[in-house]
Protein backbone atom coordinates (compact mmCIF):
# COMPACT_ATOMS: atom_id res chain seq x y z
CA UNK A 1 0.00 0.00 0.00
CA UNK A 2 1.22 3.47 -0.94
CA UNK A 3 0.57 5.70 2.10
CA UNK A 4 1.87 8.94 0.58
CA UNK A 5 -1.65 10.43 0.54
CA UNK A 6 -2.23 9.77 4.24
CA UNK A 7 1.18 9.73 5.92
CA UNK A 8 0.82 13.27 7.26
CA UNK A 9 -2.44 12.25 8.99
CA UNK A 10 -0.84 9.51 11.08
CA UNK A 11 -1.09 10.08 14.82
CA UNK A 12 2.22 9.34 16.55
CA UNK A 13 3.29 8.36 20.04
CA UNK A 14 2.90 11.09 22.67
CA UNK A 15 0.65 13.18 20.43
CA UNK A 16 -2.73 14.31 21.71
CA UNK A 17 -6.10 13.53 20.14
CA UNK A 18 -9.49 15.08 20.78
CA UNK A 19 -12.57 13.23 19.58
CA UNK A 20 -15.57 15.49 19.09
CA UNK A 21 -19.01 13.90 19.34
CA UNK A 22 -21.73 16.03 17.66
CA UNK A 23 -24.15 17.45 20.18
CA UNK A 24 -22.14 16.12 23.13
CA UNK A 25 -18.60 17.51 23.35
CA UNK A 26 -14.99 16.34 23.34
CA UNK A 27 -12.93 13.59 24.96
CA UNK A 28 -9.14 13.88 24.90
CA UNK A 29 -6.44 11.21 24.68
CA UNK A 30 -2.66 10.78 24.51
CA UNK A 31 -1.26 8.15 22.14
CA UNK A 32 1.11 5.88 24.09
CA UNK A 33 1.75 3.23 21.44
CA UNK A 34 0.60 1.95 18.08
CA UNK A 35 0.80 -0.84 15.55
CA UNK A 36 -0.31 -0.97 11.93
CA UNK A 37 -2.40 -3.72 10.37
CA UNK A 38 -2.85 -3.92 6.59
CA UNK A 39 -5.97 -5.94 5.84
CA UNK A 40 -7.08 -7.19 2.42
CA UNK A 41 -10.83 -7.67 2.64
CA UNK A 42 -13.48 -8.89 0.18
CA UNK A 43 -16.49 -10.15 2.18
CA UNK A 44 -18.75 -7.10 2.39
CA UNK A 45 -20.24 -6.07 0.05
CA UNK A 46 -18.48 -8.77 -2.05
CA UNK A 47 -20.33 -9.16 -5.38
CA UNK A 48 -22.71 -6.35 -6.40
CA UNK A 49 -25.02 -6.70 -9.39
CA UNK A 50 -25.13 -4.05 -12.11
CA UNK A 51 -26.67 -0.71 -11.04
CA UNK A 52 -27.35 -2.06 -7.55
CA UNK A 53 -27.23 -0.37 -4.15
CA UNK A 54 -26.17 -2.45 -1.14
CA UNK A 55 -27.57 -1.22 2.17
CA UNK A 56 -25.22 -0.30 5.02
CA UNK A 57 -23.55 -3.22 6.74
CA UNK A 58 -20.57 -3.86 8.96
CA UNK A 59 -17.39 -5.54 7.73
CA UNK A 60 -17.88 -9.09 8.95
CA UNK A 61 -15.63 -12.15 8.73
CA UNK A 62 -17.83 -15.20 8.26
CA UNK A 63 -15.16 -17.86 8.81
CA UNK A 64 -14.47 -16.59 12.33
CA UNK A 65 -18.04 -15.54 13.16
CA UNK A 66 -16.89 -11.93 13.54
CA UNK A 67 -19.65 -9.47 12.71
CA UNK A 68 -17.48 -6.34 12.70
CA UNK A 69 -13.80 -6.29 11.80
CA UNK A 70 -13.56 -2.66 12.97
CA UNK A 71 -15.08 -3.11 16.43
CA UNK A 72 -12.87 -1.74 19.22
CA UNK A 73 -13.36 -3.67 22.45
CA UNK A 74 -10.85 -2.04 24.81
CA UNK A 75 -11.31 1.38 26.39
CA UNK A 76 -7.60 2.18 25.97
CA UNK A 77 -7.62 1.47 22.22
CA UNK A 78 -8.68 3.66 19.29
CA UNK A 79 -8.50 2.63 15.63
CA UNK A 80 -7.33 5.14 13.05
CA UNK A 81 -8.58 3.71 9.77
CA UNK A 82 -7.99 4.43 6.08
CA UNK A 83 -9.21 2.35 3.15
CA UNK A 84 -9.13 2.06 -0.61
CA UNK A 85 -11.08 -0.26 -2.92
CA UNK A 86 -11.63 -1.45 -6.44
CA UNK A 87 -13.22 -1.29 -8.99
CA UNK A 88 -12.80 2.46 -9.06
CA UNK A 89 -16.38 3.23 -10.11
CA UNK A 90 -17.91 1.69 -6.98
CA UNK A 91 -19.21 4.31 -4.55
CA UNK A 92 -19.02 4.03 -0.76
CA UNK A 93 -21.34 5.76 1.73
CA UNK A 94 -20.30 6.06 5.38
CA UNK A 95 -22.60 5.23 8.29
CA UNK A 96 -20.95 6.37 11.51
CA UNK A 97 -22.25 5.21 13.88
CA UNK A 98 -24.15 2.33 12.30
CA UNK A 99 -27.53 3.43 10.85
CA UNK A 100 -26.48 7.11 10.81
CA UNK A 101 -25.55 8.26 7.32
CA UNK A 102 -22.83 10.89 7.14
CA UNK A 103 -21.81 13.51 4.56
CA UNK A 104 -25.34 14.93 4.50
CA UNK A 105 -26.36 18.45 3.50
CA UNK A 106 -28.66 20.74 5.47
CA UNK A 107 -31.26 20.60 2.69
CA UNK A 108 -30.85 16.94 1.68
CA UNK A 109 -29.79 13.73 3.39
CA UNK A 110 -28.06 10.74 1.87
CA UNK A 111 -30.45 8.33 0.15
CA UNK A 112 -30.27 5.22 -2.05
CA UNK A 113 -27.96 5.87 -5.04
CA UNK A 114 -27.41 9.41 -3.78
CA UNK A 115 -25.36 11.49 -6.26
CA UNK A 116 -23.50 13.15 -3.37
CA UNK A 117 -21.99 12.14 -0.04
CA UNK A 118 -19.95 9.24 -1.40
CA UNK A 119 -16.31 8.44 -2.08
CA UNK A 120 -15.50 6.21 -5.05
CA UNK A 121 -12.54 3.98 -5.75
CA UNK A 122 -11.04 6.45 -8.19
CA UNK A 123 -10.75 8.96 -5.35
CA UNK A 124 -9.49 6.32 -2.91
CA UNK A 125 -7.79 3.55 -4.91
CA UNK A 126 -7.17 0.07 -3.54
CA UNK A 127 -3.42 0.58 -3.12
CA UNK A 128 -3.39 4.33 -2.39
CA UNK A 129 -6.18 5.28 0.02
CA UNK A 130 -7.40 8.84 0.35
CA UNK A 131 -7.20 10.91 3.53
CA UNK A 132 -10.94 11.49 3.04
CA UNK A 133 -11.57 7.93 4.26
CA UNK A 134 -9.96 8.58 7.64
CA UNK A 135 -11.93 7.46 10.70
CA UNK A 136 -11.13 7.34 14.39
CA UNK A 137 -13.08 4.58 16.10
CA UNK A 138 -13.24 4.38 19.92
CA UNK A 139 -14.62 1.57 22.03
CA UNK A 140 -18.03 0.24 21.00
CA UNK A 141 -18.74 2.57 18.09
CA UNK A 142 -20.19 0.49 15.26
CA UNK A 143 -19.26 1.64 11.75
CA UNK A 144 -20.94 0.48 8.54
CA UNK A 145 -20.78 1.18 4.82
CA UNK A 146 -23.31 1.20 1.99
CA UNK A 147 -22.20 0.67 -1.60
CA UNK A 148 -23.48 1.45 -5.08
CA UNK A 149 -22.26 -0.19 -8.25
CA UNK A 150 -23.25 2.27 -11.03
CA UNK A 151 -21.77 0.09 -13.77
CA UNK A 152 -23.73 -1.94 -16.29
CA UNK A 153 -22.08 -5.17 -15.15
CA UNK A 154 -21.68 -7.03 -11.86
CA UNK A 155 -18.47 -6.46 -9.90
CA UNK A 156 -16.74 -7.88 -6.83
CA UNK A 157 -15.51 -5.21 -4.45
CA UNK A 158 -12.07 -5.65 -2.92
CA UNK A 159 -10.96 -3.42 -0.05
CA UNK A 160 -7.50 -2.65 1.29
CA UNK A 161 -7.73 -1.35 4.85
CA UNK A 162 -5.03 0.21 7.01
CA UNK A 163 -5.94 -0.12 10.67
CA UNK A 164 -3.64 1.87 12.94
CA UNK A 165 -4.33 0.34 16.34
CA UNK A 166 -3.60 3.08 18.85
CA UNK A 167 -3.02 2.55 22.55
CA UNK A 168 -4.15 5.64 24.43
CA UNK A 169 -4.44 7.21 27.85
CA UNK A 170 -7.50 9.31 28.60
CA UNK A 171 -6.48 12.85 29.55
CA UNK A 172 -7.62 13.68 33.08
CA UNK A 173 -5.31 16.64 33.64
CA UNK A 174 -7.69 19.61 33.81
CA UNK A 175 -4.84 22.08 33.22
CA UNK A 176 -3.82 20.32 30.02
CA UNK A 177 -7.39 20.02 28.75
CA UNK A 178 -8.01 23.69 29.50
CA UNK A 179 -4.93 24.67 27.46
CA UNK A 180 -6.19 22.55 24.56
CA UNK A 181 -9.58 24.24 24.70
CA UNK A 182 -7.90 27.65 24.66
CA UNK A 183 -5.73 26.74 21.66
CA UNK A 184 -2.55 26.90 23.74
CA UNK A 185 -1.66 23.19 23.46
CA UNK A 186 -1.24 21.33 20.15
CA UNK A 187 -3.83 18.58 19.77
CA UNK A 188 -5.33 16.79 16.79
CA UNK A 189 -9.08 17.43 17.00
CA UNK A 190 -11.55 15.58 14.79
CA UNK A 191 -15.34 15.43 14.63
CA UNK A 192 -16.65 11.89 14.76
CA UNK A 193 -18.64 11.00 11.66
CA UNK A 194 -19.93 14.43 10.79
CA UNK A 195 -22.17 17.25 11.97
CA UNK A 196 -25.90 17.75 12.17
CA UNK A 197 -26.83 14.71 14.27
CA UNK A 198 -26.47 14.08 17.98
CA UNK A 199 -24.13 11.16 18.59
CA UNK A 200 -25.36 9.80 21.94
CA UNK A 201 -22.05 8.12 22.78
CA UNK A 202 -22.07 6.93 26.44
CA UNK A 203 -18.55 8.12 27.30
CA UNK A 204 -19.09 7.97 31.05
CA UNK A 205 -20.27 4.36 30.87
CA UNK A 206 -17.65 3.21 28.34
CA UNK A 207 -14.60 5.25 29.37
CA UNK A 208 -15.50 6.79 32.75
CA UNK A 209 -15.00 10.28 31.33
CA UNK A 210 -17.36 13.16 30.68
CA UNK A 211 -17.59 15.45 27.68
CA UNK A 212 -15.89 18.84 27.58
CA UNK A 213 -17.91 21.35 25.58
CA UNK A 214 -16.60 24.43 23.82
CA UNK A 215 -16.70 27.31 26.27
CA UNK A 216 -16.65 25.04 29.34
CA UNK A 217 -15.64 26.69 32.59
CA UNK A 218 -12.73 25.40 34.65
CA UNK A 219 -15.09 23.72 37.10
CA UNK A 220 -16.97 22.03 34.25
CA UNK A 221 -13.69 20.71 32.82
CA UNK A 222 -12.64 19.37 36.23
CA UNK A 223 -15.98 17.61 36.64
CA UNK A 224 -15.81 16.09 33.15
CA UNK A 225 -12.31 14.62 33.47
CA UNK A 226 -12.73 13.30 37.02
CA UNK A 227 -13.24 9.56 37.48
CA UNK A 228 -16.76 8.76 38.57
CA UNK A 229 -17.81 12.35 37.86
Amino acid sequence: MDVSNINDRFLKENQLLGLGFPGQGYVFFRCTGLEEVFYEYNESPAAIAADTFEDASRLGIAAYKIDNLLRVEKCDHIYQVFMGWKPGAVRQYLYYPYETARRNLDVKRIYTKSPFGYIDGFESPYDKPSAETEMFIPKDVEVAFAWWNPLSEAVTVEEHILIRRLEVDILRDADLVERIMKGQQPCRITTQGGVGDSFNYPARDKLDIGFVKLGSSRSEIESAVAKGG
